[in-house]
């Protein structure tokens, strides 16, 4: 069990993962930034909300773009609906975990941290089940029945 572990995280996929998140992590950051600069010079009340939901929502197209061309190798537009699906369940799972590291006294800079590779996982297991999955029968719609499925 262990083997097949360490065989499924190093495999050329995972590998591929691991460097696309650095690349959406590093991209994300800039992105809120920028936006956060930008609304301040029209003082907006709560910059960071705006930066924040405009971020979140480039960062998904762009994350999107990365995952399914360089890690999954697939181009299908109508993707999208189940990656974000995915992002907004790893979004509420980060948001719980840093909530509950906050009753211990942790602060929400380190708690971020801390989730990051954690959330990571979950999201890169939950897209190659749910969104990347090409024999995933549970959500093709379109697929043929066959004597093995019914």
């Amino acid at each position: 069990m262990i083997k097949e572990l360490l065989k499924r995280y190093f495999e050329p996929q995972f590998i591929r993962f691991v460097f696309v998140a650095i690349l959406n992590t590093a991209f994300g950051w800039c992105v809120y930034a920028a936006l956060l600069w930008i609304i301040n010079q029209f003082h907006i009340p709560n910059p960071y909300i705006w930066a924040s939901l405009l971020g979140y929502i480039i960062g998904i197209l762009f994350n999107f773009t990365t995952y399914s061309k360089l890690v999954f190798n697939n181009k299908d537009k109508k993707l999208l609906f189940r990656f974000i699906m995915v992002y907004v369940i790893c979004w509420i799972c980060n948001s719980l975990c840093i909530a509950g590291l906050e009753k211990l006294h942790i602060n929400n800079y380190l708690a971020g941290a801390i989730t990051a590779i954690p959330v990571g996982l979950l999201g890169y297991i939950l897209n190659s089940i749910f969104v990347f999955n090409k024999k995933a029968k549970f959500f093709n719609r379109n697929r043929k029945k066959t004597p093995e499925s019914e």
